[in-house]
Parts: C-alpha cells; structure tokens; sequence
C-alpha cells in the first residue's frame, strides 16, 4: 500500500495507512511521535481534521473524486482544526516537509494503492 504523485511522478509514501480497527493505537503513535519518514495516513470519509493532541506537524492534501488535490496545507501546527472542502473525499496526511520535498501542489492527482 502506498501513495503516489501521479502528476509529478513522485513517491509520497511507501507505507498508506488507514484508520480501521486499529484506529486507537494507530492516533495514539501519531500524536506521540507524528507520522514516520515514507509513511501517509488516508482518512475517509473526512469532514475536518483537528490536530489536537499532535506534538508534530503534519502536511495535508484533499482530495476530491477524481483524486485531484484540492486543499494543501503544508506544516500545518499542532492543536489546530480545518474544515475539509464540501467536494473532498477525504485527507492524506504526511510528514510534515514531505509536500514541498515532492514538488506536489494544488491541482496534482494522487494515487492511494488500498489492499
């Protein structure tokens, strides 16, 4: 599972996780230690996100249908909330940097690889 700047050829993680069963240890690790270097966090359905709790960090990405970039917040701060945009079928989260070190910007199609 990984994800992938389709528009830039670039890799954005090589680990793609998800918030399933395991949704209370996988928030707890984030927060304490932010997202790992190679890794991404894909939530959906998404409405907002809060980084409440967070100690680090963290570049987000919306995307809509056609998994089209259509919000990008870069280093966005701990204890913090956004709305997602009405159009947005979810939240990439990474590591913080990891947007400007892949050259992806508003507008670049993502691929999310789901077993």
């Amino acid at each position: 599972m990984a994800v992938k700047n389709i528009t830039r050829h670039t890799m954005l993680g090589h680990t793609l996780l998800t918030l399933s069963k395991n949704f209370p240890r996988t928030l707890k690790h984030i927060n304490q230690f932010g997202i790992p270097a190679g890794y991404g966090l894909w939530i959906s359905p998404c409405s907002a996100i809060y980084t409440v709790g967070m100690k680090e960090p963290v570049d987000i990405v919306f995307l809509g249908r056609d998994r089209r970039i259509i919000k990008i917040l870069r280093n966005f701060p701990p204890s913090c909330f956004v709305r997602a945009e009405s159009e947005s079928i979810g939240a990439l989260e990474l590591p913080p940097n990891r947007l400007s070190e892949t050259n992806t910007f508003l507008g670049d199609v993502i691929k999310l690889e789901i077993d």
